[in-house]
């Protein structure tokens, strides 16, 4: 899954923290050859068909909006992405993944590599494409893969996108720990600079065939192998000059991480029709109305929910939607927010979370009282202007993961203003009664909590202090941490080091990747744990998923994950979802929202200049 801010933060199965929002999924889908229709959303056709034919060598910019108080830094490869905006621009060049999948998220062999798996040997043997070069003409090799897995394992910044499934490979974790030299489970079949390698399990991951526990990318060991792993993410060779396999390789890399993108000669594929792209992450979100006024940009891939209208519910980039030279798509966010508590800490000598934080928040009374009292709902009709819904579980509403979901969970949004009434009843069951000032309290104590909240938008303080509202007219007191918003990067600071006590509950927000698995969210020794979360029903239901030996098993495990982690338990309160719209400019062709394996091969423009006005659709 992944962060909106957002992070990156996990393997193939796991999430990516996204810079102001959350963390996002390793695995992404934005970047693959179509594998569904696209589907309309509310008001949002899925896609945007020009009639025009694309001209020849084509020009493109593209805008994902980032945060002013977050810059984000380009990336280079996946296994150093930390935030969703770093991840998104990765996607011209192809994202390093050497796997397409298919409309449920599950890999295909018409990609950069086949797979193959051995369920009674436990194997997975890869077999690259004999064409499959990187940008300089080197071959990407069986090496690549490898040296992609042991980055993901050793390297400090590209752990953060390390799943929890490698370590059911066969010796990883002795590599891991500096006990072995290799990877004893990773064999190069032919060698070095062979085109094949297998991976041996000692127990094969359940979601395997969506590619959790596969090596997923590939990282050119000829241009890397003699920058120090320390250095690796900092690296030139990482931030400005990256090789590529996919359609287009890194021409420049400005100041301000804004990325020109040209067609990559050695591209196994279909040939790119655009010549050039320019990727920016605008940073001052701000500016995006104007810049949008005079067609700076061709497509924005996020338009950002708080822009949408302003305060007084009037148009600013809805102006754009359908008019003004741009058609508008949109599609369910493949990914969610949701309310932590703060209920232990990481042991940085064992990197393992542990639950044993002195706090009333360990009762599971008070952590469901708190998740029915918030106003959510309401929060989200003023300030979500129509791109934000109440979310009630852990998987997304995305067409992706419609085998996952569990419509069964009710969740805690039930009520747009809360539910006072049960959350009085759950904690007056727990002892607590109102004092003179109508909060709560137990054995004279008042029930008070800290919110670390993030400054991500022009709307977050405003919606903090409702959510404060909405808890004191409840009878709980909440007070901000340091009185004060925090920004994404001292947010990222306190919740990651897992040892700050001065947080009560705090927000997350992540990306899905192919398969919705919770281990690099949940485990004990997952670093992403933000609550410190540790029972021995969440374990062995950890457990049971990666060892489930059948679709069916595995779909039903995380479906009870969701139950148990949601309404029995109160861990984490789900609280909301996107519609992302995109606003894409009438001479762009190509453009869909459907999961696509070679979006940006496949994009073009009919014309030198930008539409200018009119709805393009007409």
């Amino acid at each position: 899954m992944v962060s909106t801010g957002k992070k990156i933060g996990f393997g193939v199965g796991g999430l990516v923290i996204v810079a102001g929002a959350t963390w996002a999924l390793v695995a992404t889908t934005s970047n693959h050859t179509s594998t569904t229709k696209a589907v309309d959303v509310g008001s949002f056709k899925g896609d945007y068909k020009n009639s025009k034919s694309a001209i020849k060598n084509g020009s493109l910019t593209v805008s994902y909006p980032g945060n002013a108080s977050d810059p984000v830094s380009f990336a280079g490869y996946t296994e150093f992405a930390q935030w969703s905006a770093a991840q998104q621009q990765l996607n011209p060049a192809g994202s390093n993944t050497i796997f397409y999948v298919d409309k449920d998220g599950k890999l295909t062999n018409d990609g950069p590599a086949k797979v193959t798996v051995d369920k009674d040997a436990k194997t997975v043997t890869i077999k690259l494409r004999d064409d499959l070069k990187w940008s300089d003409g080197k071959d990407v090799t069986a090496q690549d893969v490898l040296f992609s897995l042991q980055t993901l394992a050793t390297n400090k910044v590209a752990s953060g996108n390390f799943t929890q499934a490698y370590t059911a490979i066969k010796g990883l974790s002795d590599y891991q720990k500096g006990k072995a030299k290799d990877i004893s489970g990773v064999k190069l079949d032919d060698g070095k600079a062979g085109k094949q390698l297998t991976v041996s399990y000692t127990t094969l991951p359940a979601a395997v065939d969506w590619g959790d526990g596969v090596p997923f990318y590939a990282l050119p060991y000829h241009d890397l192998k003699d920058v120090k792993s320390k250095d690796l993410a900092t690296s030139e060779k990482v931030t400005k000059n990256p090789l590529s396999f996919g359609p287009f390789k890194v021409a420049s890399v400005s100041s301000d991480s804004t990325v020109k993108y040209v067609k990559n000669s050695d591209y196994w594929g279909k040939k790119p029709k655009l010549n050039t792209i320019t990727y920016y992450v605008n940073q001052d979100q701000t500016k995006l109305e104007n810049d949008l006024s005079k067609q700076k940009f061709d497509i924005v891939t996020e338009a950002p929910a708080a822009l949408w209208k302003d305060g007084t519910n009037n148009p600013v980039l809805s102006k754009y939607n359908n008019d003004k030279g741009y058609a508008s798509t949109g599609y369910y966010d493949s990914g969610y927010w949701e309310l932590y508590f703060n209920l232990g800490h990481l042991n940085s000598k064992t990197s393992e979370n542990v639950q044993d934080r002195q706090t009333p928040l360990q009762d599971v009374n008070v952590r469901k009282a708190v998740g029915y009292a918030e106003n959510v709902g309401d929060v989200v009709k003023k300030y979500g202007n129509g791109l934000r819904i109440t979310a009630d579980t852990l998987v997304s509403k995305n067409e992706s993961k419609k085998m996952f979901y569990n419509n069964t969970v009710k969740g805690y949004q039930q009520k747009s203003s809360g539910d006072i009434k049960k959350s009085g009843s759950l904690l007056e069951k727990s002892g607590y009664k109102k004092d003179s000032a109508g909060y709560y309290a137990k054995d004279g104590k008042r029930l008070s909590l800290v919110y670390l909240a993030r400054q991500r938008t022009t709307t977050s303080e405003a919606e903090a202090k409702a959510y404060i509202e909405a808890w004191k007219k409840a009878g709980i007191e909440v007070k901000l941490y340091q009185d004060k918003l925090v920004d994404p990067s001292t947010w990222q600071s306190i919740v990651v080091d897992g040892n700050n006590n001065n947080w009560d509950i705090t927000d997350g927000g992540w990306s899905e990747g192919t398969v919705p698995t919770f281990d690099q969210l949940w485990s004990k020794s997952a670093p992403y744990n933000f609550g410190h979360v540790v029972s021995k029903e969440l374990t062995q239901n950890l457990s049971d998923t990666q060892t489930a030996t059948s679709e069916a098993s595995l779909v039903k495990n995380i479906k009870q994950f969701q139950k148990l982690v949601v309404d029995e338990q109160a861990y984490t309160i789900p609280t909301t979802t996107d519609i992302k719209v995109q606003l894409v400019n009438g001479r762009v062709t190509g453009w869909t929202t459907a999961n696509t394996n070679d979006l940006y091969a496949q994009l073009g423009v009919s014309q030198s200049k930008p539409v200018t006005s009119g709805n393009p659709r007409k």
